[in-house]
């Protein structure tokens, strides 16, 4: 999960680095790298690419396609690291999803230690003059829908889905939307990328193509809400991406922010989760071993 936040970081770093490229032209462009890498990894596994549950694989596309419109559009509001901080209000939102669909536990020790993290992460990011109530607006709903794609990943793991497939359904959903809704009223149309352009939109697709295969598998074994909280870690990511991107140096309250992270993680503890997942998984193995 560690390395899912580190790739999302790049991800958000490389979409600030294209500001001329509309919203929706990088989630196609991000879409068709996903599809390509995703297919080519499902062939080398031998997996077909037929779900088994469609209209689940629907639902998470869905969401994480409007996930990710939204956290772009908060990027190119905010300063990073405070779009980044917005964002990682969603182990709270993932929390109270997973308590009430997959029943997942959610102690008191758990929602103060997501306190403690938050307050860390908002030390961090700080709030500025260049914070808008829009951005602002984007980003919490990146986190709603992001906790909600999160919780529907945790479902299909529990149900046998195979992690690449997954995957795909992001990028699958994406594609024709994207392609349709950014020539619709204020999507922005479709813009050339010109020189570094073209490296940066690589960058979106690859970074973000692992931090979904890392997130996918996390969650076959973290509840939503631990493994979201662990991605507290991405503000620290953007914390040390930022001054290569023009922002100033880290100051002592970024450091104590970055402590008090890492102190909410230790105390959040795993819950009992991942046998649930195997014993869910074993008799099926077994009978088709059979």
């Amino acid at each position: 999960m560690i390395v899912a936040a580190g790739s999302f970081t790049v991800m958000a770093g490389a979409a600030k680095m294209t500001p001329s490229i509309p919203a929706m032209e990088k989630i196609f462009a991000r879409s068709l790298i996903s599809i390509a890498m995703t297919l080519w990894a499902l062939r080398g596994v031998g997996v077909a690419a037929r779900p088994k549950k469609p209209l689940r694989m629907l639902l998470r596309g869905v969401l994480g396609f409007v996930a990710l419109f939204s956290y772009f559009e908060c990027i190119a509001r905010i300063p990073l690291g405070t779009a980044v901080t917005v964002y990682n209000t969603a182990p709270l939102w993932a929390g109270l999803v997973g308590l009430f669909f997959l029943k997942e536990s959610f102690t008191k020790r758990q929602a103060l230690s997501m306190v403690v993290g938050l307050a860390g992460v908002a030390l961090i990011g700080g709030w500025s003059a260049d914070v808008t109530w829009d951005g602002v607006a984007f980003g919490l709903a990146c986190a709603m829908l992001s906790a909600s794609a999160y919780t529907t990943v945790r479902l299909m793991n529990r149900e046998g889905e195979h992690p690449m497939m997954i995957v795909l359904c992001f990028p699958l959903i994406s594609v024709p939307l994207a392609g349709i809704l950014a020539f619709a009223p204020g999507g922005g149309g479709f813009v050339m990328p010109i020189g570094w352009d073209w490296w940066w939109l690589l960058v979106i697709g690859v970074a973000t193509q692992g931090g979904q295969v890392c997130l996918t598998y996390a969650l076959r074994t973290l509840t939503a809400a631990r493994a979201t909280q662990i991605g507290y870690v991405g503000v620290i990511f953007a914390m040390a991406l930022g001054p290569a991107m023009g922002d100033g140096l880290p100051g002592w309250p970024q450091w104590i922010g970055a402590s008090i992270v890492f102190t909410s993680l230790v105390v959040f503890r795993p819950q009992a989760a991942p046998a649930t997942i195997a014993a869910s998984t074993t008799p099926s193995r077994a009978r088709a071993s059979s």
